[in-house]
């Protein structure tokens, strides 16, 4: 793989050093991982009608068995196919990344069907501009945040942007102030309360911590700010076809330049189990504030 910067690695035997390795903000590549899907479930992946399409990814819930984001007669070959690859994920990980498998809570698997080049978006749900995750439905609540790639185009690569993680982009001047305008926004009492009071009368609003509530307007901060778009360092990724790939991406920001087709299984991983706490965004976004952010009986 052709890679600039050095944050693609391949991992190691030692399943402790590639826990380390994710935490410290690299990513994991599985150029081998070309089984995740069958030859089957990729030709139905990648005859999905635009038509069908009623969001930008589709999504499977692999606790419930609930498709997303699509409908018509195909739906339930893609359900098939997606809750395929999303179990042969969950067990990979669990042998490549047990330390973290006891505590971790599974998430959603998704499918990328749409060309990332130029799509018409919103700023705060454009995919090529970078940014980290958080996710505004599904709190984590000082969970990090891992998530498994998989590239099903049998021809074109899918290619990546990053700059440095998070730990070492909060010496950033232009991103730790966009971090503390984020925490002094989420950290004001009336936020908590007015998201109570919606709660009390039955509105669907998920509970989100301080940190969250920080994270999601770290989020969309980062995507508005030019100067931190046009300044920060860049790191770019060539993802092969048929390649996999594991990344934080709470903590690595990211974007998508270009590529279709793709598939992603994502995690919360406890802080508990964690090798490197320290390195956490929840962590980071504390030291920021001088206190927690995450109520204790809230965390995963």
């Amino acid at each position: 793989m052709s890679v600039s910067g050095s944050v693609v690695e391949r991992p190691s035997s030692n399943l402790a050093d590639v826990c380390d390795r994710l935490e410290r903000g690299e990513i994991v590549c599985l150029e081998a991982a070309g089984l995740m899907v069958d030859e089957s479930d990729r030709a139905v992946l990648m005859s999905v009608p635009d038509t069908a399409l009623r969001h930008k990814n589709v999504s499977y819930a692999p606790r419930t068995g609930a498709l997303g984001g699509m409908a018509g007669a195909s739906s339930i070959a893609v359900r098939d196919a997606l809750r395929r690859y999303s179990e042969r994920v969950i067990e990979m990980c669990a042998a490549l990344l047990a330390p973290y498998a006891g505590t971790w809570r599974i998430e959603l698997a998704s499918f990328r069907p749409m060309e990332e080049r130029g799509r018409n978006l919103p700023v705060r749900e454009r995919n090529d501009l970078l940014h980290l995750d958080a996710y505004p439905n599904r709190p984590s609540n000082g969970a990090r945040i891992l998530r498994f790639f998989t590239n099903i185009n049998p021809e074109r690569e899918r290619l990546w942007v990053t700059s440095d993680p998070m730990h070492l982009l909060v010496d950033n001047q232009r991103f730790r102030a966009l971090a503390q305008g984020a925490i002094a926004e989420a950290d004001s009492p009336w936020v908590g309360r007015l998201s109570a009071v919606g709660r009390s009368l039955g509105l669907a609003l998920p509970d989100r911590s301080p940190f969250d509530r920080a994270m999601l307007r770290l989020h969309d901060a980062m995507k508005r700010d030019r100067a931190f778009q046009a300044g920060c360092p860049k790191f770019h990724h060539r993802f092969a076809p048929g390649t996999s790939w594991l990344v934080f991406t709470d903590a690595v920001p990211h974007a998508v330049l270009e590529g279709r087709y793709a598939l992603e299984q994502s995690f919360f991983v406890s802080r508990e189990s964690l090798r490197l706490p320290d390195l956490a965004p929840a962590a980071i976004v504390e030291r920021l504030a001088g206190k927690s952010m995450v109520p204790r009986m809230a965390r995963l």
